[in-house]
């Protein structure tokens, strides 16, 4: 048996979008060095559990680690773990302009108030505050 934790590993994992249940007590881990795809219908829970994981949206239940890191307690240290592949070079158009913002902002480990701070200058910067 190996001592490296696991790439990533999810324990009890639940999220809701006001009262509708999103992911139930999701549970599993990926190990060091293996491959793993996410497959599922739409509305299966795979973007929630992707933004529960890069942080762009907040964890409420369970836990996520990245190479034993725990994300809640470390999201720093987690997140310069984790390496995100996405499916197009494109914003995602479900989402404001602000809220892009803070998600790559999380993706590359940005705190919430920074990301807050950056994307307010960058916005009045290019006039766009009021569009956020």
């Amino acid at each position: 048996m190996s001592d490296t934790p696991p790439a990533l590993e999810i324990s009890g994992v639940s999220h809701r979008y006001g009262a509708r249940l999103a992911l139930d007590d999701v549970s599993f881990s990926v190990a060091s060095g293996a491959f793993c795809v996410l497959l599922g219908l739409n509305g299966a829970g795979k973007s929630t559990l992707f933004s529960l994981i890069t942080r762009l949206f907040a964890l409420r239940r369970g836990v996520i680690k990245v190479l034993g890191r725990d994300l809640n307690l470390n999201p720093g240290a987690a997140l310069a773990e984790l390496g995100v592949v996405f499916q197009s070079r494109t914003l995602d158009l479900d989402l404001s302009v602000a809220q892009n913002f803070f998600y790559h902002a999380a993706l590359h480990g940005v705190g919430r108030k920074e990301a807050a701070r950056r994307t307010a200058e960058l916005l009045a910067a290019v006039n766009l505050a009021d569009r956020a």
